[in-house]
């Protein structure tokens, strides 16, 4: 068996298709194909079936998977080996709903402070999936997490506990003006008759053996027909604030954070269900953290940086359907 062949299969998996794998590997598309084969004859069983949607883990598959990982992770640690005291790169993954909350001062401060440092700032809807146990391929991932069984499953496959930013819950955004403004409350069954305005998501970005997304968890409770994607974040708050039959959900007390919260133009009102409430998490690998002083204290700062936003934004500001 060649490590070649672990790190391609691992490549895969994380793609979702292998086009996606290939293309990132930078190799011929039948290059992968093969190699995936012969590690497939190699143990006498499959390890991903293929659909329209891309490539999922087997039963079996999944094991090799998470076990492969640590393989690659020994193997570039062998490599490692005395080698100075600071990675080359540190990929930096952050929830779709967050691209501008906590991380871009940071990064930007680390970027100036250690030229030679690579910081690959990544915003996704599922930032989980590249939740990485690697010692020497620092991996940090900002996730909405749900308690319980979703938590649990995510902290087994980190291999130890991650960073609570914020505990909080999903609210229904809209305009002083939009006819639900002034309920104390809202279910979700009565956010039906009004447009959902949402950053565009890739549905070609989900692994299904991963825990659910969490934003897959609420948006499943809305229709389609009333589902209007934007090209980022950045656009959903403005559309927001002028229509008064579109609402966006946001993280509350994330969501303070926003100008027109702050200014009274945008009201949060809370959701009456269970899966609206979350916890954001800050993942990352305890070897990473021990092994560089640089992975270390860009751990502290984020979370300092979550303790500051807190200070600044007291829970006596998150009254029922005010700012």
């Amino acid at each position: 068996m060649k490590i070649q062949s672990l790190r391609y299969f691992v490549t895969l998996v994380q793609a979702g298709s292998i086009t996606k794998a290939a293309q990132q590997l930078y190799v011929a598309q039948p290059s992968l194909t093969k190699s995936l084969k012969l590690l497939e004859e190699e143990l006498g069983y499959p390890l991903v079936e293929r659909s329209a949607s891309g490539v999922h883990l087997t039963k079996k598959g999944c094991r090799v998977y998470a076990e492969a990982q640590q393989v690659l992770d020994l193997y570039d640690g062998w490599k490692a080996m005395g080698r100075d005291d600071q990675p080359k790169l540190i990929d930096i993954y952050t929830y779709l709903s967050f691209p501008d909350f906590l991380l871009p001062d940071i990064v930007l401060r680390y970027r100036k402070k250690y030229p030679e440092l690579v910081i690959n700032f990544t915003v996704t809807e599922q930032p989980e999936r590249f939740i990485s146990r690697s010692g020497h391929k620092p991996v940090l991932a900002l996730v909405m997490c749900r308690e319980g069984e979703h938590l649990r499953r995510l902290t087994e496959i980190q291999g130890n506990p991650p960073v609570l930013l914020m505990s909080g819950a999903y609210r229904c955004l809209v305009n002083t003006r939009h006819p639900l403004a002034q309920r104390k409350e809202v279910t979700f069954e009565q956010l039906r008759d009004y447009y959902l305005i949402l950053p565009d998501l890739d549905q070609n970005e989900r692994v299904p053996e991963m825990p659910e997304g969490f934003l897959h968890g609420i948006l499943c409770l809305s229709p389609d027909q009333k589902k209007v994607e934007v090209e980022t974040v950045a656009n959903v708050i403005p559309l927001v604030e002028k229509d008064n039959e579109s609402y966006a959900l946001s993280f509350w007390p994330a969501a303070l954070r926003y100008k027109g919260v702050q200014e009274g133009r945008l009201i949060g009102v809370p959701i009456v269900d269970e899966c609206a409430r979350g916890q954001f998490m800050l993942f990352y690998s305890k070897a990473a953290y021990e092994t560089y002083p640089v992975v270390r204290q860009l751990v502290e700062d984020i979370r300092a940086a979550a303790r500051a936003f807190l200070r600044q934004n007291t829970p006596s500001s998150w009254g029922a359907n005010t700012p």
